[in-house]
């Protein structure tokens, strides 16, 4: 059995509000606050409800969340003492703010527990059922969660730096700001996780599964994630700067205005990937597939495209003065108004490109296949065209 609980009381602990103060800057009555915040209501009135959705800006759900009612509080003493005796059944026990740091607590069944608050700091938890878990603002700094099944768990907020949860399963689960910095999640399964301002700097995830996660605004920064599945991610404008993501596997992923200056994406698979007003400078492209990706209106001066394939991406409006493209697949790509001035583009593939107005002046295509495309409106002076010969027509310049 289930019934509507009142998260008015952890909204307001966060804003460190009195009941005066809200009632004050909301215009809602001492009384009315009163009895939600002790959860002493038997009704909700629907505007008392709107105003602090609006207020707190959060949903009808979170402010009156549908719990378990038989979830059964314990205190940490009695639960160490249950675990020693040999139980491993506490599915949906209420363990709310409890020390049980440094324990060894593996193969445990959490499910639904209510853990808001816990220390579980280097506590051991292998193997542990956590499924539909309360785990938020937890602390787990340290802790082994190594095969832990954390699928649709609350971790918002939690502290898992330096954690351990390599094979863990974590689907669904919500990390929204948890902070996760030189975490270890290798062949971790976190397929539509929502990881929004997540703080992931140094974090080592590989081989990992990240099909669908959300990690806008999330911290990456030297973040290590190599052979992981990040297929239609979203990354906007999160900050990946000097992160490793050699060879994975970006395709569809959004990274509209993301950092990713000094990224390595060697070999990375980055088809129909939105890179829009993406920083990317100096950084790595190299052998990267980027079809029919989106990079208009991006700065790519300083970025490394050695031998990668753009066929068909949209290049609108960039500005690559002066990069490397040597051997670059552009067959196809929309270079409409593009820069490419004192770009050197040696073997690379132009074939049946669209090049209106883009600037190639001084530009070396030495060897470059411009089969099919029309270079009237093409700014030419001075580029080394594919036959070796220097381009001195200046009627289009």
């Amino acid at each position: 059995m289930k019934k509507i609980r009142c998260n008015l009381k952890n909204l307001m602990d966060k804003k460190q509000l009195s009941q005066y103060q809200l009632g004050k800057e909301t215009g809602l009555s001492i009384n009315a606050i009163g009895r939600l915040y002790r959860e002493e209501f038997d009704r909700i009135d629907c505007n008392t409800a709107e105003v602090l959705c609006n207020y707190f800006g959060c949903d009808l759900c979170e402010l009156f969340p549908l719990k378990a009612v038989s979830s059964m509080r314990m205190l940490g003493s009695e639960f160490r003492k249950r675990y020693a005796d040999g139980e491993r059944d506490f599915f949906e026990v209420d363990l709310s703010e409890s020390d049980l740091s440094g324990l060894c607590l593996t193969d445990l069944n959490l499910t639904g527990a209510i853990l808001y608050k816990v220390i579980f700091r280097n506590t051991n938890l292998s193997n542990a059922n956590l499924d539909k878990a309360d785990l938020r603002e937890t602390d787990l700094e340290g802790a082994t969660l190594n095969g832990a099944s954390l699928k649709s768990a609350k971790l918002g907020e939690a502290n898992l730096q330096t954690a351990k949860l390599i094979y863990a399963e974590l689907v669904d689960a919500d990390l929204s700001g948890a902070c996760l910095q030189n975490s270890e999640l290798q062949w971790a399964n976190l397929s539509g996780a929502i990881l929004k301002t997540a703080k992931l700097h140094n974090a080592k995830i590989l081989r990992a599964n990240l099909r669908k996660v959300d990690l806008t605004n999330a911290e990456l920064s030297k973040a290590e994630l190599r052979w992981v599945d990040l297929r239609e991610a979203k990354l906007i404008n999160a900050n990946l700067s000097n992160a490793e993501l050699e060879a994975n596997c970006l395709v569809g992923a959004d990274l509209n205005s993301a950092n990713l200056s000094n990224a390595n994406f060697n070999k990375t698979d980055l088809s129909n990937a939105n890179l829009s007003h993406a920083n990317v400078t100096k950084t790595n492209f190299s052998n990267t597939k980027l079809d029919y990706a989106n990079l208009s209106l991006t700065n790519l001066t300083l970025a490394k495209f050695n031998n990668a394939c753009l066929v068909g991406a949209n290049l609108r409006d960039c500005n690559l003065g002066g990069c490397n493209l040597s051997g670059t697949n552009l067959s196809n790509a929309d270079l409409t108004n593009v820069n490419l001035r004192s770009a050197v583009l040696k073997d690379a593939n132009l074939s049946c490109s669209t090049m209106k107005f883009a600037d190639f002046k001084y530009a070396d295509l030495l060897g470059a296949n411009i089969s099919g495309v029309n270079l009237d409106d093409t700014y030419l002076e001075g580029a080394t065209m594919p036959d070796g010969s220097i381009h001195d027509d200046f009627s289009n310049t």
